[in-house]
């Protein structure tokens, strides 16, 4: 277990995840959180789900601190998400840094600069948001300490190999619930003038017979096609609830069959789609789908 990668892990401002995190720190490199509200803006403020939790944020700057050094007491390190294109101040590097902040995960390599310049220590991560895929062969990542890869190469290994010159900062998100396909802006920066309706604008929810062909997850238990590939996996979710966090990180710690997470996440009949495409090839197969397309763009 100790040459496995480790994994990135949400925080979803519940003292109670801390001691479980703690239980479990071989496994995890560090937690993520949004900044203050009032700091930026990032990809889940305004995204809530009755039934997996809701995405709580503090509401005083007193209580979100308050959390950062329990994470800290803790022993455990957290980076922060600065999702924003907009530049990052010294001010707010130094608040954070003042408050134990390890690193930032961001948008765009003018923030990775700054951040380096300001403090070579410091972990940069290449967000997401970036939408990493076509033509990341010609990127410069060397202000980078991990780069988060999109979506569609949670289903193209071979696309993977093609990267192996950076093979030590790849990070996938095997949790990801997401088409392999999805723009995904939408939904992750939502506005009055252009709402998210997931009936509307899902990809996956529209239409379930192809998402079970195009789904982005990873089951738990095919992590070791990856592991040799990427350097981590960050798992997402900072919009559940303390128990469905602790549930999919124990399936993924642990590598357990997808078969319960599937079904308790998507529910009964997605998870059955799935599975069965991916009983019907196979494995290499199955997450190679996305390779001819990724080759054509890398």
């Amino acid at each position: 277990m100790s040459n496995r990668p480790l994994f990135e892990v949400p925080y979803n401002f519940s003292l109670a995840l801390l001691p479980y995190y703690k239980r479990n720190m071989e496994r995890i490199n560090f937690l993520f959180l949004p900044p203050y509200r009032e700091d930026s803006i990032n990809t889940r403020s305004s995204i809530e789900t009755a039934k997996r939790g809701r995405c709580y944020m503090p509401t005083t700057r007193a209580e979100y601190e308050h959390h950062l050094q329990s994470i800290v007491s803790s022993g455990l390190r957290y980076v922060v998400l600065w999702q924003s294109d907009n530049v990052i101040s010294e001010q707010i590097l130094n608040y954070y840094c003042n408050l134990g902040a390890s690193g930032f995960i961001i948008a765009n390599d003018c923030n990775a600069k700054i951040i380096k310049d300001f403090n070579p220590s410091l972990l940069v991560v290449a967000s997401l948001v970036q939408r990493l895929c076509s033509g990341i062969t010609q990127r410069d990542f060397h202000y980078y300490d991990y780069v988060l890869l999109y979506y569609p190469f949670n289903r193209s290994l071979e696309g993977l190999k093609r990267l192996s010159f950076i093979k030590d900062k790849l990070v996938l998100m095997p949790n990801t619930f997401c088409h392999v396909n999805c723009p995904s802006m939408h939904h992750w920066f939502p506005s009055k003038e252009k709402s998210f309706n997931p009936k509307r604008d899902c990809m996956a929810l529209r239409d379930s017979d192809s998402y079970a062909v195009h789904s982005g997850l990873i089951s738990p238990d095919h992590l070791y096609l990856f592991d040799q590939y990427v350097s981590g996996y960050k798992l997402e979710g900072r919009e559940y609830s303390t128990k469905v966090i602790k549930f999919l990180c124990d399936s993924y710690f642990n590598r357990n069959s997808g078969k319960e997470m599937m079904e308790t996440m998507l529910g009964n009949d997605i998870a059955k789609g799935i599975i069965n495409e991916m009983d019907s090839m196979p494995l290499e197969d199955y997450y190679n789908r996305k390779t001819t397309d990724i080759l054509d763009v890398l």
